[in-house]
């Protein structure tokens, strides 16, 4: 199957950009993102648990006072951990772990409370597309591999709002099932935004 990912960003850019053409009461917005990606299989000497820094791309396209809708591209820094695992017939085997998510496509549908300081609360739904990259190796053999898998997620935000800039600081939770491979894992992610309002 070919990658979906220009099709995917296609819906987003067509999505959120179009409307601000006819629109004349709405926002556009364009920023970026930084940020700490969190990576979390659970406890355990065989489970993957690290951090890493992450950046996005964002198209924010405000059509109503309380309800906009927006799209990012993104990519995390790379997640490490040291693996154990049993060895046959005895001992155990140290295997290293390094992953990133190299490519985070997300559409999102924020509602927004504002008060007439600047400040706004938002709460939303989001989508993203998302393929994780990784590499395992016991320093003799190593595998590689990717995932890509579609995923829900739940977003948090508080902005405040100038003339033409906004900051905003935002939380995002990932309903995460890692594909095919049906990885459990907790992702979250909290960033930093900075937006360009037209």
């Amino acid at each position: 199957m070919k990658n979906p990912a220009p099709y995917f960003l296609a819906l987003v850019v067509s999505t959120v950009i179009a409307p601000s053409v006819h629109a004349q009461d709405g926002a556009a917005y364009y920023g970026v993102s930084f940020g700490t990606f969190e990576y979390d299989e659970g406890d355990g000497p065989e489970f993957v648990s690290d951090e890493a820094s992450s950046w996005r791309l964002m198209i924010n396209y405000q059509f109503m006072e309380h309800l906009a809708v927006e799209g990012g591209y993104g990519q995390t820094g790379t997640l490490r951990d040291t693996l154990t695992f049993q060895a046959f017939p005895v001992g155990t085997v140290d295997v290293n772990f390094s992953a990133e998510f190299s490519r985070i496509l997300t559409v999102r549908l924020l509602g927004i409370l504002p008060f007439d300081n600047g400040l706004s609360l938002m709460a939303g739904l989001g989508y993203s597309d998302m393929k994780f990259e990784f590499d395992l190796t016991d320093g003799i053999d190593s595998a590689s591999g990717d995932i890509s898998s579609n995923e829900p997620g739940y977003y948090f935000g508080v902005q405040y709002d100038w003339d033409r800039f906004a900051m905003r600081l935002g939380y995002e939770k990932f309903d995460y099932g890692g594909g095919d491979f049906d990885v459990d894992a907790d992702l979250s992610e909290t960033m930093l935004t900075f937006f360009y309002k037209l």
